[in-house]
């Protein structure tokens, strides 16, 4: 697997191992084919030795999407501290949000059913991690309004609001893509729809 195409934020070696193991498995296989002496396997460890970490494959994945998320609100908050114009920032943002992780799964022809694997086993997780993101962007819509940079009248001066459209709206461009070229465009196109309507 290349590196750092895992959602992995942790420092334990052993968790690095399996949690790395597990998304290199997932793409190749999907979930459902997975077993967990696949990923022992591909961790260097006995499914013995797995099982004292982990209950299941259900429980690795929400781990990964913990892991996932600690990343992109780690990397977005870090994008967004930038001084750059309001359509760059969110271009870069966004591009991060995805990153290497939604490019390996796009590379996956199990990537529809990872990403329906999120919705059914790690919902709360999704949940939570969506809830932090949102206010990532809010807290910077918010500075930026501070500051004169951006107008929120689009929302009515409702930050929270347009930071979960801006969300909306990069989950909807991830629609029946196929190609990370075409994703990272979508992206463009949109940064700059949303640069346009904060402008002043």
């Amino acid at each position: 697997m290349q590196a750092n195409t895992h959602p992995i934020s942790c420092d334990d070696p052993k968790q690095q191992a399996i949690l790395a193991s597990a998304f290199d498995a997932f793409r190749q296989y999907g979930f459902k084919r997975t077993s967990m002496e696949d990923i022992a396997k591909g961790a260097g460890m006995s499914r013995a030795a797995l099982y004292l970490h982990y209950r299941n494959k259900e429980d690795i994945f929400r781990s990964l999407t913990e892991g996932y998320y600690d990343l992109a609100v780690a990397q977005v908050s870090e994008a967004l501290s930038r001084d750059l114009p309001p359509a760059m920032a969110l271009q870069l943002a966004f591009e991060t949000q995805a990153g290497p992780v939604f490019e390996a799964l796009l590379s996956s022809p199990h990537g529809q059913e990872l990403l329906d694997t999120k919705i059914a086993h790690g919902a709360d997780q999704a949940a939570l991690g969506e809830a932090r993101l949102s206010a990532v962007y809010a807290t910077w819509l918010e500075r930026q309004a501070g500051a004169g940079a951006v107008s929120l009248a689009a929302s009515d001066g409702d930050a929270q609001a347009l930071a979960a459209t801006m969300l909306a709206a990069l989950h909807g461009v991830k629609t029946n893509l196929t190609d990370m070229r075409d994703y990272r465009g979508a992206v463009v196109r949109l940064a700059r729809l949303f640069g346009r309507a904060l402008g002043r």
